[in-house]
């Protein structure tokens, strides 16, 4: 089961039930409170790769930016590492494209690996999902962060209670150190996982196990053989899983990427519904890509997620 996967903190369990009546209530206040919004950009912010490095192109001035404004890293493959407080360092695996200048403000991918099986082969798997998404990036100009998982096994620590110290407070540091080292346009943040990273990119979207990471720190997000039932869904009714999907404080955009063989398809088909079912609309702002293959992912994917995903920053 997708859920021994990730190793859990003892209290989680018995938090579930105060966590699934809290977290309705949590999101239609987050919704009333943040107000964040979904913008969907002009057309060529995509299809003319350095478009955001020419002011005045179609009108490239008036797109709204939210520039970290920060310096000193360096471009290519690189070694970072991210800390937490009260839960310790941990390494980060970096790229940034050739085409990157500190004076203008590119998009980020948080890229998370699925189990890995030890620590030694998280280290690898963290640089192969950077890899991955570094082809696409070269070309398309934004820069990839893919953090190592903590678990002995291989496998995300996920919080128990709110703010825990967990992989999740690495992902906050990890996004700071790579707004801190480069400029990055924080409307402009897209998650993505594999098979386990794409149920922890799930929880982070639609729970509040973090204040730091939450649904508007993504434009938006991509789950490749990963599965609600996996985290976000865990313990829930199938009636309960679709009232949390139905109750996100926005429709954020989210692309599905599963293979025909895969043993999560029936659940990756069954979560595109709901969220088609809860007012998303496909092809608009959710997308579902079955490929004849099994439990895997490829650049050629990455590709159709940032072309799909791409368009869409979140504004405050």
């Amino acid at each position: 089961m997708a859920t021994s996967l990730l190793r859990r903190s003892s209290s989680r369990s018995m938090m579930k039930k105060f966590l699934q009546r809290a977290s309705m209530m949590a999101m239609l206040l987050a919704a009333s409170v943040q107000g964040a919004t979904t913008v969907q950009l002009p057309g060529w912010v995509c299809t003319h790769p350095d478009a955001l490095f020419v002011d005045g192109f179609q009108g490239a001035a008036a797109v709204t930016r939210l520039p970290s404004n920060g310096s000193g890293g360096a471009t290519g493959n690189s070694t970072r590492t991210a800390t937490a407080a009260g839960f310790g360092t941990r390494t980060v695996y970096a790229y940034v494209p050739p085409v990157y200048s500190p004076t203008q403000p590119m998009p980020l991918v948080l890229a998370l690996h699925g189990q890995a099986g030890s620590q030694a082969a998280a280290d690898a798997q963290a640089q192969a999902v950077r890899n991955a998404w570094a082809t696409v990036a070269a070309t398309q100009g934004f820069i990839v962060i893919a953090p190592v998982a903590s678990g002995a096994s291989g496998g995300w620590i996920v919080p128990g209670v709110p703010d825990e110290p967990s992989d999740y407070a690495i992902f906050a540091a990890a996004i700071a150190d790579a707004e801190a080292a480069w400029n990055i346009d924080r409307s402009r943040r897209i998650g993505w996982g594999f098979s386990a990273g794409g149920h922890v990119m799930h929880d982070l979207v639609l729970n509040h196990y973090s204040t730091q990471v939450t649904i508007d720190t993504f434009a938006a997000y991509a789950v490749s053989a990963g599965a609600l039932a996996g985290l976000a869904c865990s313990g829930l009714s199938s009636a309960q899983c679709s009232a949390l999907v139905a109750a996100a404080p926005r429709r954020i955009p989210v692309d599905f990427h599963v293979g025909n063989g895969d043993p999560l398809v029936t659940q990756v088909l069954d979560d595109s519904n709901r969220f088609l079912a809860s007012g998303w609309a496909n092809t608009i702002d959710t997308w579902l890509t079955l490929f004849v293959g099994n439990h895997t992912y490829s650049s050629t994917h990455a590709a159709q997620i940032w072309t799909n995903l791409c368009p869409f920053q979140v504004v405050p």
